[in-house]
């Protein structure tokens, strides 16, 4: 089945007020940040999605909307054509790390990878009432404006998730938009030239999609099941997290076989090399798995061949780190690795040839908090 057929046979609710609420902004959100380029293979398209999701547990296949994804890229396709220009994505482009004045020292991918294992391993095992993570989620670019100027903007949101250490309390989740902003120095000069508009209408057929400048109020609900992790290759409950395998080739073992099982990508295979490089950074951004078990994350990205290092770079909120890749076609997967402390700052992922004519989808999920926490649930603060 193609995406033709798979949208005529599940398009959405395409009123209004389906495609403003918190379904239909997510919906948008996910066909930008993660379907790639170029596929005409309903599966290849949407499988190869399955790792990059906002932090919070939001599946495609765990919700239904897979279907209702498709329907929206075709209503808005004007939303996902590349900028022309040349433009860096995400983050700042890398630059070389050096030890003295004038002289550059090379610090490879595995140098990183191997560092950021020992740190984890040394780590306290914590505790705490909830398994708390905060992320600032960038999405985009949209295409906006006239069509003799147009400019792009990026959309962002925070999200929060509160997951109970006991089964008797609640888990909590909560999200809020923080508003659109101009993709880069170009986009802001046009975005002023245009008189600062501060909400833009995208789409057609009745989907249409309202982008603003403005945060909203955001919002805090209690969950109705309880947290699983890892969803398109386990759906593991909490307990399950904790009994991950901590030896590296066991660890490794499971992601791969899953991804076979699940996908159908075998092990070794450059979509299945992709997969694997995704669903363990996944492990090592928002799943609570313990100190042995993120050395072993660790390992594993250390020991593929495919991973390069960035040198120093920049996040998109301008924080520093070490930079690691990895690269498929024209995919593309990033960590942001903290130089001190060792844990993840951010997930960038790009699709698309930049400079090129073919689309670029863009998305960074930056890491604010991740760690065990008493405090109680809130409505996500502005970053």
């Amino acid at each position: 089945m193609n995406i033709d057929e798979l949208v005529r046979g599940a398009r959405p609710d395409t009123s209004a007020g389906w495609a403003e609420s918190n379904g239909g902004r997510r919906v948008l959100d996910e066909v930008i940040a993660s379907a790639p380029v170029g596929s005409t293979s309903g599966r290849t398209a949407w499988n190869r999605s399955l790792a990059r999701k906002p932090a919070l547990r939001w599946s495609l296949i765990g919700t239904g909307l897979l279907g209702a994804a498709a329907a929206v890229a075709l209503v808005a396709p004007a939303i996902v054509s590349a900028p022309t220009d040349g433009r860096p994505g995400a983050g700042a482009r890398p630059a070389i790390t050096g030890s003295t004045p004038g002289a550059a020292t090379t610090v490879t991918a595995r140098d990183i990878l191997l560092a950021a294992a020992t740190k984890a391993e040394q780590a306290p095992a914590e505790t705490g009432k909830y398994w708390h993570v905060k992320t600032l989620n960038v999405f985009g670019p949209y295409r906006v404006g006239t069509e003799s100027d147009t400019y792009w903007v990026l959309r962002q949101s925070v999200e929060e998730s509160w997951d109970a250490s006991d089964a008797k309390d609640a888990s909590w989740t909560g999200r809020r938009d923080i508003g659109a902003r101009p993709r880069a120095e170009a986009d802001e000069n046009a975005w002023r030239a245009a008189g600062s508009p501060t909400k833009w209408t995208l789409g057609s057929d009745g989907a249409k999609v309202v982008l603003s400048t403005q945060p909203s109020a955001g919002e805090l609900s209690k969950d109705t099941e309880s947290p699983r992790y890892l969803e398109d290759i386990g759906q593991l409950s909490l307990e399950q997290v904790r009994h991950l395998p901590e030896d590296q080739k066991a660890l490794r073992d499971w992601v791969t076989s899953q991804i076979h099982k699940q996908m159908g990508y075998a092990p070794g295979s450059a979509d299945g090399d992709q997969l694997l490089f995704g669903f363990v950074s996944r492990m090592l951004l928002d799943t609570p798995a313990g100190p042995k078990v993120r050395a072993a994350a660790f390992r594993i990205l250390a020991d593929m061949p495919a991973v390069t290092s960035l040198g120093t770079v920049k996040d998109d909120s301008g924080r520093s780190g070490l930079g690691v890749e990895f690269r498929n076609g024209v995919e593309t997967e990033r960590l942001v690795i903290d130089a001190e402390t060792y844990l993840l700052l951010a997930d960038e992922i790009s699709s698309g040839s930049r400079g090129g004519d073919m689309p670029v989808k863009e998305r960074s999920t930056l890491v604010l908090s991740a760690e065990w926490s008493d405090a109680a649930p809130q409505v996500p603060s502005l970053p």
